[in-house]
């Protein structure tokens, strides 16, 4: 709106594959941090890439799960579009393009790319004042386990970080910040309500019977409270673009006068024309 200003922009993460671009919106964001405070966060799709371009011990299980399930073919050939193995000849379809991504020297990121990918942080927690409850948000791309000591998980800042918290604490990736699918019924700790994204918001309300047909509810963020007490835990912002659904973005109001902590959402809805709107303002009041 008029007279607002951006303070921080903070992407959840999953800025590669599912489509052709990955590149492209990569330089994207490495123009935007000129211009604004911009917080980049490690989604599951680029732990994915890095596992498989550092390889990692579980290289090959990896790059199967990346390139023949989860779109690194795309994103490989977003980075080298001119190089043989995507042209026509020995290697036709998809999945012998992938096949002969295992033992190719292709993966050879430029150092503007390598580092973005490598300085993906885990988390970014955000102290707030808010009518002298001083919640904190954190962000994620998922959700950290309630299973592992909390300040271990919140101390992690890379990838690397990430596996060696793996190794020690014998954790499954799946339960790790990036990839946790979990619901919550309470708060992590006290005040601190966790914003993320990587799971669909129709998977929670399918889970949880709250399915709802009409366009308000398809698109909007999913809120988890506390049950008692009411105390938001927290926000998903993954609203199905993958599936057909929009793209989210929560606005946050951090200003000591703010009635309003979350005041608004916007979707963006990529299937514009006659029926369709490209943006969707709309507000929310979550305390």
């Amino acid at each position: 709106a008029e007279g607002e200003s951006i303070s921080e922009v903070i992407f959840l993460g999953d800025y590669i594959d599912c489509g052709p671009s990955s590149r492209q919106l990569i330089d994207l964001i490495l123009q935007l941090k000129q211009d604004f405070p911009v917080v980049t966060l490690l989604g599951n799709h680029e732990e994915m890439l890095l596992s498989y371009y550092h390889k990692t011990f579980n290289q090959i299980k990896a790059g199967n799960m990346w390139l023949n399930f989860n779109g690194g073919v795309e994103t490989i050939r977003s980075f080298y579009h001119q190089s043989a193995i995507f042209k026509s000849g020995p290697y036709p379809s998809e999945k012998q393009i992938s096949e002969a991504l295992y033992f190719a020297d292709i993966i050879m990121l430029d150092e503007k790319y390598s580092s973005f990918f490598d300085q993906l942080q885990i988390s970014h927690k955000v102290a707030l004042d808010k009518a002298g409850e001083h919640p904190d948000l954190l962000f994620c791309h998922s959700i950290p386990s309630p299973r592992y000591d909390l300040d271990k998980q919140l101390a992690l800042q890379t990838w690397q970080d990430l596996h060696r918290f793996m190794d020690s604490e014998n954790c499954a990736l799946d339960e790790t910040p990036i990839w946790n699918r979990q619901l919550l019924s309470s708060q992590l700790k006290e005040n601190l309500i966790v914003i993320h994204g990587h799971t669909p918001t129709r998977y929670y309300k399918q889970m949880t019977k709250l399915i709802r047909h009409w366009e308000d509810e398809e698109h909007a963020p999913y809120v988890v409270r506390e049950k008692k007490s009411r105390k938001l835990v927290q926000i998903d912002i993954d609203s199905g673009l993958i599936y057909g659904g929009t793209l989210t973005m929560l606005a946050i109001d951090d200003a000591p006068e703010a009635e309003n902590l979350f005041p608004r959402y916007l979707s963006v809805n990529p299937k514009s024309g006659f029926r369709n709107k490209l943006f969707s303002l709309r507000e929310l009041n979550l305390l």
